[in-house]
């Protein structure tokens, strides 16, 4: 029998504004009846919660979409809050990541206050690519940004990003200890 770091997982992101009383529970029922599992984060400064619920097919997600006021995103998606140090380098990361122009993967990047939210999808753009972008739009301003995860990610992406931050292609999900450990104790 295969374990989950062997098969294919495929996991959905929920975007919330903040949810409605009972929306939660909703969601958690809803994956509990596709035999998937939540895991949130909440951004309250940035107004918003997100989700990653996995394992999550298309019945899955569309159960999501008709039982809550999420925004569904299938597949997965990363979302980033940045804040330049300089005002006026945000107009320019937002046609940027927001334009016309934009990467592939990136499904929206949105002004929030004095910062912005980019959301992509990152199988189609690698997080170097986007982090250069934000760099480079910051450079021209001589401005720093300050960023923040606002997503639950699948271990996979967690991996991979650590693997290219790292320069060390060995890493992945089947050497992380605690999936190890997960494993052993289902089939012990």
């Amino acid at each position: 029998m295969p374990n989950e770091s062997q098969s294919i997982v495929s996991a959905i992101t929920l975007r919330f504004q903040l949810p409605a009383d009972g929306e939660i529970e909703a969601v958690e029922a809803i994956a509990a009846l596709h035999a998937a599992r939540v895991e949130w984060r909440c951004a309250q400064a940035w107004g918003r919660m997100y989700a990653l619920v996995k394992p999550a097919g298309a019945a899955c997600a569309a159960a999501l979409r008709a039982g809550t006021r999420a925004t569904v995103f299938d597949p997965a998606i990363i979302a980033l809050a940045v804040s330049p140090s300089t005002a006026e380098a945000l107009p320019p990361l937002l046609e940027a990541l927001g334009g016309p122009g934009r990467p592939a993967g990136v499904v929206s990047c949105h002004a929030h206050g004095t910062g912005a939210i980019v959301e992509w999808d990152l199988d189609r753009t690698a997080l170097d690519i986007v982090l250069g972008l934000i760099d480079l739009e910051f450079e021209r301003f001589r401005a720093h940004r300050a960023t923040e995860l606002l997503t639950p990610l699948p271990l996979a992406w967690w991996t991979r990003i650590a693997a290219g931050g790292l320069r060390a292609p060995e890493i992945s999900p089947e050497r992380v200890l605690e999936t190890q450990l997960e494993m052993h104790a289902v089939y012990d």
